[in-house]
């Protein structure tokens, strides 16, 4: 375990060193898409798949060397390093005022199994750049200026997701989350060791240590900016999620000679649930439903299945509506429990969440003086802004990625689009990291 010491450590009293508001200077000039891109491209090849995508998850070999990767980084630019008990990366510039909280930034590095290039990283890369610029730009910040990587957003190793902004803002302990498995049966417990010992010259902090703001940059995953020819996505909010687990139990039998009135089939229960649910919880147009997941015992051709494992998803901008759907699903699970045994429970859920409107006003403000068409949009997928919403103010910037297409190997995005999203960001920072207001419910 590296060395203890408390959450943020004094800064540095830089001599010399020039303001935003003395020479006029804008970090965002100093954004380099050459350099930019070459980051984005060279965090990939940690998990590249033949595809061209990535299969980089959480606490998996490969994402633990994309995190040796971002040490480097970190010592490149002349950052300071910290990690928390659940494998939080935390890379920091400091400020000249040490009584300031920091303003935060970044996103994670974990993918899904079949995973693109940007998703999540280009939140981590352009919080490297937009530190990197504002130094390039000769920049002293009263506040510290951190680049955050949260341990597991995705979940697709171990479910739930967020689990590092969770555990950050206090909405999961770290109790909850040791025990939880993957689908080989390592648990977080088991497979964080590899990463801590990995980042040896990471200094440990403290969960919940006091955060000014919080801005994560990110790829859509979503076509409406494309088709808006926007280059940047405002975001005003996240909209809710429920996560369910329906088990349907049967009786292993053989195909050929148990006969179809005493047969306990799982697999059939659960067409039966899944039909009903897809017909009921869609009325609303509004309203997300995805089954993504199904696991089948003993999944064998000549067996009558003993029990299917499916995955349940809802997500609606209205937290009420959302809430009246989950009930429905579980009352629906309930119906067909006379031949199979069926258990539905819930994993994890989140009400919608709406930004700091000054944090949003502060994007908006970037993109107009930067002349980068924009629009407001509230975001249709989760992200760790929503947890880093419970404790201080928050804000997303989207950018465009080709077609909409996101957790698929065939997700893109431009260089330039990348460039400017990372321009606002610089700027952003750089206005949050002057302001001296020491409330950090305010900005």
């Amino acid at each position: 375990m590296p060395k203890r010491r408390r959450c943020f450590p004094a800064s540095r009293n830089p001599e010399g060193g020039e303001s935003l508001m003395s020479d006029k200077k804008r970090a965002s000039d100093f954004v380099d898409e050459e350099r930019l891109w070459a980051r984005q491209m060279y965090l990939a090849t940690f998990g590249e798949t033949s595809k061209g995508g990535v299969n980089r998850q959480a606490l998996s070999a490969e994402e633990i060397e994309a995190r040796k990767l971002l040490m480097d980084w970190s010592a490149e630019i002349g950052l300071t390093a910290f990690i928390d008990d659940i494998g939080n990366l935390f890379f920091r510039r400091d400020g000249t005022d040490p009584a300031l909280a920091p303003v935060m930034t970044g996103s994670h590095i974990d993918s899904q199994p079949t995973g693109g290039k940007f998703d999540g990283s280009y939140g981590v890369v352009a919080a490297f750049e937009a530190i990197q610029a504002i130094i390039d730009a000769g920049l002293e910040l009263k506040r510290p200026v951190e680049v955050a990587v949260w341990l597991n957003e995705e979940g697709s190793r171990f479910a739930p997701g967020m689990m590092g902004s969770e555990a950050y803002a206090g909405v999961r302990s770290l109790d909850d989350m040791l025990p939880v498995t993957d689908r080989e049966g390592v648990s977080v417990k088991d497979a964080l060791p590899a990463a801590l010992a990995a980042t040896p010259d990471a200094t440990h902090r403290e969960f919940g240590c006091p955060v000014f703001a919080f801005l994560e940059a990110h790829i859509e995953q979503g076509p409406v900016l494309e088709a808006e020819e926007k280059v940047v996505g405002v975001v005003t909010g996240i909209q809710g999620v429920r996560r369910m687990r329906v088990r349907v139990t049967g009786e292993e039998a053989h195909a050929g000679t148990t006969p179809t009135a005493e047969r306990k089939d799982a697999i059939q229960a659960a067409s039966k649930i899944v039909t009903e649910l897809y017909e009921q919880i869609n009325e609303d147009p509004q309203t997300k439903f995805t089954i993504g997941m199904m696991n089948i015992t003993p999944n064998v051709p000549s067996v009558i299945s003993s029990e299917v494992l499916f995955s349940i998803d809802i997500r609606h901008e209205n937290s009420e509506y959302l809430e009246k759907m989950a009930v429905r699903t579980e009352a629906i699970c309930a119906e067909f429990g006379d031949v199979c045994k069926v258990e539905a429970w819930r994993i994890a859920e989140s009400d919608s969440v709406y930004f700091d409107d000054r944090m949003t006003a502060a994007v908006e403000e970037a993109c107009v003086a930067l002349k980068t068409p924009y629009r407001r949009m509230f975001s249709a997928a989760g992200h760790d802004a929503r947890q880093l919403s419970y404790i201080c103010p928050t804000a997303m910037i989207f950018v465009p990625c080709e077609k909409g297409i996101s957790h698929n190997e065939a997700e893109n995005a431009t260089p330039g689009d990348l460039r400017d999203g990372a321009k606002v960001l610089a700027d952003v920072l750089t206005k949050l990291g002057n302001d001296t207001d020491t409330n950090t419910k305010e900005v």
